[in-house]
This record gives structure tokens, sequence and C-alpha cells, in this order.
């Protein structure tokens, strides 16, 4: 690890948007539709976390609570700022934001074809369950 960069985390404006989705495109996560990225910001259940340099983007990560189970996603920093512990600064701010809404047990998605990201979970603390997560777009959103 080089030596680390000092960002500020913090939760997502609706002006970083742009960043964001530009990030986890780059990070192979893909964008977010209008409706989900509407759903992340103005829901009381998650929360977009930015590591922000004086105002660029390095990194970002999404924790969400439900109640019963607390996730951890969409980590990813950008390429200028890797290896500068702003990954594991995300997961563990993420982590204090879930434990103060309750959480105990946190899940962590991560591509099993990743193995930087599978690294910084597991330096973390996170093992793998024996669980198979599967999933499915819905094609449309009910109104």
């Amino acid at each position: 690890m080089t030596t680390p960069t000092r960002v500020t985390i913090r939760p997502a404006a609706m002006s970083d948007r742009d960043a964001i989705q530009s990030l986890w495109e780059e990070a192979g996560l893909g964008r977010a539709a209008p409706d989900e990225w509407d759903a992340l910001m103005s829901g009381d259940t998650a929360v977009v976390l930015v590591a922000d340099d004086n105002g660029a983007i390095a990194g970002t990560g999404v924790a969400s609570f439900d109640g019963w189970r607390a996730y951890i996603y969409h980590v990813a920093v950008d390429s200028r700022y890797r290896r500068q512990g702003i990954g594991h600064q995300l997961i563990q701010d993420a982590e204090r934001y879930l434990m103060s809404c309750g959480a105990r047990y946190v899940f962590v998605a991560v591509n099993q074809d990743n193995p930087e990201a599978l690294a910084l979970v597991a330096s973390e603390g996170y093992l793998p369950e024996n669980e198979i997560v599967l999933a499915k777009r819905m094609a449309t959103r009910v109104t």
C-alpha cells in the first residue's frame, strides 16, 4: 500500500451521480438505472458513501439494512487511488453506518471473478458463507 490519500467519507449527494456512475462502470459494476439511483438516494434503508478527495470522487460503496439483513456492495475505488486504504475506509464506514442502524451481521456482495475485491473483504474479516445468491432483474417498476 502506498502513502494513504486523505479522503473524507461522506454520504453521496445527488450532484455526485455522474461521477459515481462512471466509477461503477469503470469498476465493472454497471450503471444504476434512474429509478434504482432514485431509490438509493431517497430511501431510508441505504446510504451511498463516497470517498471525497477535495471534490473528486476517489471511491464509493453502498450500505443497506432492511431491519434484518445488512449488505455492503458496489465498493469501488478509482484506479488512480487504489492501494491507499480507501477501500478499507469505505468498508469500515459502511459497517459503522450499518451498526448505527441496528445491524449485527453484515453480508458483502463481491464478484467472484474479482480477486482484488475478494482479498479486500477477506482482509476486513469477511468469510464465505457457503450460500449462493441468485438474482432476477425486474422488468419494470410497479407503481
